[in-house]
């Protein structure tokens, strides 16, 4: 891979980062739901995006597994119901959702992936993590 092509790899996956940056602030000030609706939709949405790493690592593989297969499509599933869910339910459950896809994907074993690209992955699976369980933390705070 060119390294402009691994450049370009990691401003979008920083990049991607900013909304859940914004997530924590705006469960600390309570924000609109039109906003909760936008930050919780493109979790759901970068969750699905991420579940599709697993489909195509197992789908190219001789020994398939079926088990990973049915796993990616269940993360995306399961991801879909936090759109109706208050926005700290809602980040308490797509950081369940984000750890489980990072246990499954297994970033840190090479699975031909250059060290760049899982030392990418594991970071940035890493930050949305703590950014949704700060979120839900603040979230649950101001019910409380």
């Amino acid at each position: 891979m060119n390294t402009q092509a691994i450049k370009t790899a990691r401003v979008l996956g920083w990049g991607g980062i900013l909304p859940f940056t914004v997530w924590p602030l705006v469960s600390w000030l309570d924000g609109p739901d039109w906003l909760n609706t936008l930050l919780v939709t493109y979790g759901v949405l970068i969750l699905a995006f991420m579940a599709g790493t697993l489909w195509l690592r197992h789908l190219l593989v001789e020994q398939m597994k079926t088990g990973m297969l049915i796993a990616s499509n269940a993360l995306a599933l399961l991801a879909w119901p936090s759109i109706l869910m208050p926005l700290h339910w809602a980040a308490a459950w797509l950081a369940v959702l984000f750890a489980t896809h990072l246990v499954l994907d297994e970033p840190w074993r090479s699975y031909g992936h250059p060290g760049w690209y899982r030392r990418l992955r594991l970071g940035l699976s890493s930050v949305v993590i703590a950014l949704l369980l700060l979120s839900a933390l603040i979230g649950f705070g101001r019910v409380l």
